[in-house]
C-alpha cells in the first residue's frame, strides 16, 4: 500500500511540475512571460537535435520551431506562421539568404517567439534571426558571429573598408560584394530596402549602420589584410555589454566566451571555414 501511495504521489508531483512549466512558459493566454528558463531551452535544443526532418520542423504541439541548416531562398515562412504565440524558435544556422532571413524574422516577431541559439548562429542568422523578436537566449557553448554579408553566393562573407568616415568618425566596413556585378548591385539595392526597414524596428539607434561592431573590431579586421583591404570569411563576436545600446531585443548569453582561444576552439569544433575575432 505504501508503494502504491508513493507511486501516486510521484505521478501527481510530475504532473504538477509539468503544468507549472507549461504555465510559466506560455501563461494563461499562451504568451511567453519575460523570463529565461535555461532548462526549458536546453530541452528544446535537445528536441531539435533529435528531429529527423531538416532543415525546418515544427513540434506536434506547435510550441517549438526548429531551424537546423542554412537559410535557403524563399523558404521557412509557412511553418513559422503556425508556431504557437510565445513559442520557441530554436536555431542552429551558418546564415544564408538575406531576404529570406528577414522575411522569417518578421514572422517570428508577429508570433512573439523566443529565439534560442545552440551550437552556432552566424552571418544572416546573427544579423536577423537573433534579434527577430523581443527575447533571445544563447546557450552555453554556442558561437554567435556577425560579419559583413555579401549578396554574391561566391563571396558569402566579404567586405572592404569604406574610404570615407562615418558618423562616429571612424572608417567602416563597406556593404556588398568585393567583386560586384551590375546584376548583384541591382539585387543588393532591393535587399538594402528590406534591411533598412528591419533595422529601423529593431535597433536603438534609428540611424544604425550595419553591421553591429565597434572600433576595436574594425581595427583588428583592418589590420589583417592591409595590402588588399579585402576580407573573406571573417566574422566577430560582440560583447554583451554593447547589446543594450544596440538592440531592442533582450539577448542573454548563458556563457559568453572568455578569450580568443575559446572562440578558436569553437570554430575548430564546429569545423567552420572562417576566422572569428573575439571581442573582449
Amino acid at each position: 500500500m505504501f508503494q502504491v501511495k508513493n507511486a501516486v504521489f510521484r505521478s501527481l508531483t510530475g504532473l504538477l511540475s509539468f503544468c507549472t512549466f507549461t504555465l510559466l512558459l506560455f501563461g494563461p493566454s499562451g504568451a511567453q512571460e519575460n523570463l529565461f528558463d535555461k532548462e526549458a531551452f536546453h530541452r528544446a535544443a535537445d528536441y531539435c537535435r533529435s528531429v529527423v526532418v531538416r532543415p525546418i520542423a515544427l513540434s506536434e504541439d506547435q510550441a517549438i520551431l526548429c531551424l537546423d541548416g542554412r537559410i535557403e531562398k524563399n523558404a521557412y515562412v509557412s511553418p513559422a506562421k503556425k508556431l504557437k504565440e510565445g513559442g520557441l524558435f530554436v536555431v542552429r544556422s551558418a546564415g544564408g539568404d538575406i531576404a529570406s532571413a528577414i522575411a522569417l524574422a518578421e514572422v517570428l516577431r508577429e508570433r512573439r517567439a523566443v529565439v534560442v541559439v545552440y551550437d552556432h548562429c552566424l552571418s544572416s542568422c546573427a544579423n536577423y534571426l537573433l534579434i527577430a523578436s523581443d527575447q533571445a537566449h544563447v546557450l552555453k557553448g554556442a558561437l554567435v558571429a556577425w560579419d559583413y554579408e555579401s549578396s554574391d553566393p561566391a563571396l558569402p562573407s566579404c567586405a572592404k573598408f569604406a574610404m570615407e568616415k562615418t558618423r562616429d568618425g571612424d572608417y567602416r566596413l563597406q556593404r556588398g560584394s568585393c567583386q560586384p556585378s551590375a546584376a548583384d548591385e541591382a539585387q543588393w539595392r532591393d535587399i538594402l530596402l528590406a534591411q533598412t526597414a528591419f533595422y529601423r524596428e529593431r535597433m536603438v539607434d534609428p540611424y544604425f549602420e550595419p553591421p553591429p561592431d565597434n572600433r576595436y573590431l574594425r581595427k583588428v579586421v583592418k589590420s589583417l589584410n592591409p595590402d588588399t583591404h579585402a576580407y573573406h570569411y571573417i566574422g566577430w563576436t560582440l560583447h554583451p555589454r554593447y547589446f543594450a545600446r544596440l538592440f531592442k531585443t533582450t539577448i542573454v548569453y548563458e556563457s559568453y566566451p572568455n578569450e580568443q582561444a575559446e572562440v578558436d576552439e569553437m570554430v575548430a569544433r564546429l569545423h567552420l571555414d572562417m576566422r572569428v575575432i573575439f571581442d573582449p
